[in-house]
């Protein structure tokens, strides 16, 4: 489960017998390098059997429509994919796959009666990737690869089946984020991309997260390097990939203090129009950079750690905010201050140029890939600690690395709520942002 890492005033999304009502938040434009052709379409399934529609802004993470059926299915669904704006594919418990028309989702959401399409679809997960590829794993844990060959498939529109992969698919949620290109989370909280070949005979796997991702119920993609999460309190999260296709998660962008809905999204069955947005451009950004090279020198001793600053061998100098300066400086970021030698000197210089936040109860600071985090005051004396984040989870934990940990470049993840360091053995008072990241 997440922690409380939210604002007491959040977007509220509250279903109720009659339907759902919201209420906007207002956030300052994301940064997705996506480009989407209206809002995000959501389709779900309450426990009841009525559906649901939901629209979201792609830049601000708001939601803007939302309405309900008052007819339900008519069986109990066990999975879901979208397969444009107004046809979905439902499978019951019993194996039948059903293909359910939208009449409408503008005022009120209808459908027509759902229509038995095919037989002995027992997929514990489904999701269509908009170029005509439906997507589903077995209880066995294979991958299976189907043709959908209309956008209202009849019985014989849907088949030339494909085993992509065997026994390694086990997985707790999936979605397709583009042409042959799905993600998916684990139940030990893994985040992982599957790029599958044009011809359905080999994939690439990449983990995007290694830790954190394990409290979805749900997670969906309308393309274009966006994903939504949502987890078993009924809150959504929503991220943003600046290049879903370089099998990267350093350059995913979270939003733990800007939910889509901090409670009430209650389906147990979601899926988003796979069509809605593409990706644009992708360029490389400062924060990937930093959280690139940081990694990379993981393992580097006190011994050869000249090449952060001269004299950090020499014992005589606690080396970890010159290794943190320097994964700035290498990044590209202008006006390092690389004479600072104090980890909270750091914090100080953050504040004096108003690139310090403040960790508090209520904020968290919303840590970001590439800050430095800061152990003790920012108030530029001894006894603190820095790292450098390259890794923001779903369940509030970091990943970051820090130089002159036990005398080397050292990886590991913490909670910000209680991490300590230094030898002071301080907490963290909040995270210094690059300046123009």
């Amino acid at each position: 489960m997440f922690r409380s890492r939210v604002r007491a005033a959040v977007l509220a999304f509250l279903v109720l017998l009659g339907g759902l009502t919201t209420t906007a938040l207002t956030a300052a434009p994301a940064s997705a390098a996506a480009s989407c052709a209206g809002g995000v379409s959501v389709y779900g399934v309450l426990p009841d059997g009525r559906l649901t529609y939901t629209t979201i802004d792609p830049d601000t993470g708001n939601i803007t429509h939302i309405v309900v059926s008052s007819k339900t299915l008519g069986f109990t669904a066990k999975a879901l994919a979208t397969l444009n704006f107004n046809t979905l594919l439902v499978t019951s418990t019993s194996g039948v796959l059903y293909r359910v028309d939208v009449v409408t989702n503008s005022s009120s959401l209808t459908f027509n009666d759902p229509i038995d399409v095919q037989h002995g679809w027992t997929h514990n997960l489904l999701s269509y990737d908009g170029h005509g590829h439906l997507y589903g794993t077995t209880s066995g844990g294979s991958l299976l690869q189907y043709l959908v060959s209309a956008t209202k498939p009849g019985t014989n529109q849907i088949g030339q089946r494909r085993e992509i992969g065997s026994g390694g698919f086990t997985l707790k949620t999936l979605a397709a984020a583009g042409d042959d290109r799905l993600i998916a989370t684990a139940s030990d909280g893994q985040l992982i991309s599957y790029a599958v070949s044009q011809t359905g005979t080999t994939y690439t796997r990449a983990q995007l997260d290694d830790a954190g991702w394990q409290s979805f119920e749900n997670l969906v993609s309308p393309g274009g390097g966006l994903y939504y999460g949502k987890n078993p309190d009924g809150a959504m999260y929503w991220y943003e990939d600046d290049d879903p296709a370089d099998g990267s998660g350093t350059d995913i962008a979270y939003h733990l203090d800007d939910p889509v809905a901090s409670r009430g999204w209650t389906q147990y069955l979601l899926s988003a129009d796979p069509a809605g947005c593409t990706s644009a451009t992708p360029v490389k950004p400062l924060r990937s950079k930093i959280a690139t090279l940081a990694t990379g020198e993981v393992g580097t001793t006190e011994a050869s750690c000249d090449k952060y600053n001269d004299g950090c061998n020499y014992g005589a100098n606690d080396w970890c905010a010159m290794f943190a300066t320097w994964t700035w400086a290498a990044a590209g970021v202008a006006d390092v201050p690389r004479s600072t030698w104090v980890a909270r000197g750091l914090g100080k210089w953050g504040v004096d140029h108003g690139l310090f936040k403040y960790r508090s109860s209520s904020t968290h600071g919303s840590p970001k890939i590439g800050d430095w985090v800061i152990y003790g005051p920012p108030d530029g004396t001894t006894g603190g600690h820095v790292d450098v984040i390259t890794a923001v989870h779903p369940d509030g934990t970091l990943t970051v690395v820090g130089g002159n940990v036990s005398n080397k470049v050292t990886r590991r993840v913490i909670d910000p709520d209680t991490a300590r360091s230094g030898a002071d053995n301080v907490l963290i008072s909040g995270y210094v942002s690059p300046p123009g990241a």
